[in-house]
């Protein structure tokens, strides 16, 4: 720009008039109180203040004396319950002058304070933004990051996590996230800011303490059905597929940790322990172990943790599970059948911990973008608990039938001197294992568990009512698990306890029939993984 005359040109020195003359004086950042709409507070790109409290009609000039001429009034931001209450973010940098300014003031204007204690020197703030639901809950942004304040910006604290060094420019608290808008890395999302809200000075001082826990939403969070994305292309993720569960321990917490999940009756349909080993399923890994990354159990050391739990139930018992193909590189791939997803409503989460226990309600909502009926969501949920019960039925009789021919191979070396046992053994095998015509009895089961399996995988990718053709297919799975069962039972009680009592005469130990609830199935070779 050319220079004004009586000046020394736009160099950003000079009057309020000088800077008008030079083209500044626009109104940069604008704000309407939320609790009153005639309330209006606006800046501008040299420095200047106003508000308004009739709409427009008369304004009235608030800059705070601190504000450097020439700033530039980045943001401003107004209580969601005070109209008088504002915030400034005032940005000085293109001055050469990086240093951190930003305002509080409580009775609309006429007086201001400085809240930059805790910000880093040397690094300019662009953006304050108060939290619609905590009061005295502020956000920051900077030249390099993002900063927190529990008490109304009198102190600062980062707030990075993972959030790459990067101009935050803007921040919007959108429900229960933190929205950040970077200068060149990204629109970045913090999910959930509930545990913020709860924070305060007694909480360290608790020896546990569980926060409420934000409403979950039923989502079906990765429904990708084509090859995933290589590792080495640039993605963002997700916010967690499930309940979001936070929770402080305390500096003498000894001893296991247990989250519960109980439904309006009390039951206990999940439990996470801190000392739980960690799941081994039978599955083929046909990829690179980057593409499984295993959900660890709840912490038990001191501080804040975070848990989520996926909204299902236990998984249904299938002889062999296999790997989603909705995979997303150092994320954990799923393993599919997973276990219904429980239906919309209130649950409890309970924390127990050195002996104390923490209960907090849980809202479960169906995803807004779905339009099945509660009718027809409890007609999928009840028609997955009796695909359980099947896969149930069907893994256990595989399971015993397995055990009993492991505990036959086990005695053959032992019968040759005695000739009625041997006979009776063989009978026995003959009819677990048909040389011909009838599969064996164990794939019989297996084949039905599969089957099962697959319909519980298939059932479980939308929210709607079993169809027609998944009902047909579970009716002639439960048929075969019942004709096998029939079979068993009367082996059970011909050939095996036949045996049995030659092994008795014979005083060889007999054979016994696993309880349902502890048979393991060995569901075959795993298969080679890749590297």
């Amino acid at each position: 720009t050319g220079a004004v005359p009586g000046t020394a040109g736009c160099d950003h020195t000079g009057t309020l008039a000088h800077a008008k003359a030079c083209g500044y004086g626009v109104i940069y950042s604008i704000a309407l109180a939320p609790s009153d709409p005639r309330t209006i507070w606006t800046g501008s790109d040299d420095g200047q203040v106003e508000v308004t409290h009739d709409g427009g009609r008369h304004w009235s000039n608030v800059t705070p004396k601190a504000v450097p001429l020439w700033a530039r009034i980045d943001s401003i931001d107004v209580s969601a319950r005070n109209p008088d209450v504002a915030y400034l973010a005032v940005d000085d940098h293109r001055d050469g002058n990086d240093t951190p300014y930003a305002f509080r003031t409580e009775n609309g204007g006429r007086t201001w304070q400085s809240i930059t204690h805790g910000l880093p020197v040397g690094h300019y703030v662009t953006v304050v933004r108060a939290d619609p639901i905590k009061p005295g809950l502020l956000y920051a942004g900077t030249d390099t990051g993002v900063y927190v304040s529990f008490d109304n910006g009198d102190d600062w604290q980062p707030l990075q996590y993972n959030l790459p060094t990067a101009w935050v420019r803007d921040l919007l608290v959108h429900g229960n996230d933190l929205v950040a808008g970077t200068q060149g890395r990204a629109v970045w999302v913090l999910d959930d800011i509930t545990p913020l809200r709860e924070v305060d000075a007694d909480l360290a001082a608790q020896p546990a303490a569980l926060l409420a826990p934000a409403t979950a939403i039923r989502l079906h969070a990765d429904n990708n059905k084509d090859t995933p994305l290589p590792p080495e292309t640039p993605i963002g993720h997700n916010p967690p597929d499930g309940a979001v569960i936070d929770y402080w321990l305390g500096p003498h917490t000894h001893g296991p940790v247990t989250l519960r999940i109980l439904d309006a009756q009390g039951h206990v349909l999940r439990s996470f322990g801190s000392d739980a080993k960690p799941e081994v399923l039978p599955a083929d890994r046909y990829f690179a172990a980057g593409w499984v990354k295993p959900v660890p159990p709840p912490a038990a050391t001191p501080g804040m943790h975070r848990f989520v739990w996926n909204l299902h139930l236990p998984r249904p018992q299938a002889i062999r599970y296999s790997y989603s193909i909705a995979a997303v590189w150092g994320r954990n791939t799923p393993l599919e059948p997973r276990g219904a997803r429980v239906l919309p409503g209130t649950y409890t989460v309970e924390l127990s911990a050195d002996g104390r226990t923490l209960r907090q309600p849980l809202t479960v909502t169906e995803d807004p973008r779905v339009r099945a009926t509660p009718a027809q969501l409890n007609a999928l949920f009840d028609f997955q608990q009796q695909l359980a019960a099947a896969m149930h039925q069907s893994y256990a009789n595989a399971g015993q039938v397995q055990a009993v021919l492991r505990q036959l191979d086990a005695l053959a070396p032992r019968l040759a001197a005695h000739a009625q046992a041997a006979v009776a053994a063989r009978v026995l095998r003959a009819a677990l294992v048909p040389k011909s015509g009838t599969p064996p009895l164990a794939t019989r089961f297996g084949k039905a568990n599969r089957e099962l399996a697959a319909l519980a995988t298939d059932a479980g990718s939308a929210d709607r009512a079993p169809t027609a053709a998944q009902q047909a297919v579970y009716r002639h799975d439960v048929r075969a698990i019942t004709a096998a069962g029939s079979d068993w039972a009367a082996i059970r009680r011909g050939p095996l306890a036949a045996l049995d009592a030659a092994l008795r005469a014979a005083r060889l130990p007999v054979l016994t029939v696993p309880a349902a609830d502890v048979v393991r199935v060995q569901p075959g070779p795993q298969g080679m993984d890749l590297p």
